[in-house]
């Protein structure tokens, strides 16, 4: 019972050492394309994401972080008389177990988890989505107001979601490696 009465005073009294949940963005950009194109195709290389973040924290350094994140897809068609360019809009929704070293104004972390990736209907998407798996490590500064936390992050899909093959050469196919440089900013 003592043990029992032990633990639920650490995590009765975990909230009042830190903020129990952090809300905010995250934004970055794609160290890699998302599409291999050979032939008339040609990956439509979008240098962006964001999206929001929540983050709650949990006691000895860990956390739990989901992330709604948008970015396009894409390719172009030279075959197509008027250089054809089709986007997919990219939602990717990480889910996360993080882990915060110790520190004071910096700490480094580690994250891994899960992540879901719908993508709309655009010409000669073969399924539209994805599942994979994420792993990554940054350094959260802890500032008054804000944290901000630059992040390396990979993400291993399960799949192709264009899938096409011509034995003329032609190629269309998303990678299933993703790395991105990310930052969050929390408040």
């Amino acid at each position: 019972m003592l043990k029992l009465c032990t633990f639920l005073l650490f995590i009765a009294g975990a909230p009042l050492s830190a903020q129990l949940l952090n809300w905010g963005v995250k934004g970055g950009v794609p160290l890699n394309d998302a599409v291999k194109a050979a032939g008339t195709f040609n990956p439509e290389f979008h240098r962006w994401t964001l999206g929001p973040m929540v983050e709650l924290n949990l006691p000895a350094g860990f956390g739990i972080e989901a992330d709604m994140l948008y970015r396009k897809i894409g390719y172009t068609d030279t075959s197509l008389t008027n250089g054809g360019v089709f986007d997919s809009s990219a939602w990717s929704f990480p889910l996360l177990v993080k882990y915060k070293f110790p520190g004071k104004l910096a700490r480094v972390y580690v994250d891994a988890g899960y992540s879901f990736r719908a993508l709309t209907d655009v010409l000669r998407l073969d399924k539209n989505s994805s599942q994979g798996f994420v792993m990554g490590g940054g350094i959260r500064y802890d500032l008054r107001l804000i944290k901000i936390s630059p992040e390396l992050r990979y993400t291993r899909w399960n799949n192709d979601v264009f899938n096409v093959s011509a034995a003329s050469g032609n190629t269309l196919n998303s990678k299933r490696n993703q790395i991105e440089f990310l930052v969050g900013v929390t408040f």
